[in-house]
């Protein structure tokens, strides 16, 4: 038998892979606490993948010219207010629950 420890995918420590933005958005984004981690060591923004978080802040830093990409930007801004609700929402029936 080997002594030695084996270390599944899962306990392996993921290298963090921020998304594509300016330091000056992300500070904004970090300071109304848009920015979330996913379980894949993705920076995201809540309620989204890494794809649609990418596809956002580039859809927010210059306006797409393509009618369809315009479109997937306002669902994917839906998706993610829904998400900020919900933590919003939770949060407020945790510190209502306290008093």
């Amino acid at each position: 038998m080997n002594g030695g420890q084996h270390h599944s995918k899962d306990e392996m420590v993921k290298p963090l892979r921020p998304l594509a933005i300016s330091e000056a958005l992300r500070a904004h984004l970090a300071a109304e606490n848009l920015l979330a981690i996913n379980s894949h060591g993705q920076e995201v923004l809540h309620g989204l993948d890494f794809e649609e978080s990418q596809l956002l802040v580039n859809c927010s830093e210059g306006s797409p010219s393509d009618a369809s990409v315009q479109e997937r930007c306002a669902e994917l801004v839906i998706k993610h207010e829904r998400a900020r609700l919900r933590i919003a929402t939770v949060d407020d029936e945790r510190t209502a629950a306290k008093y």
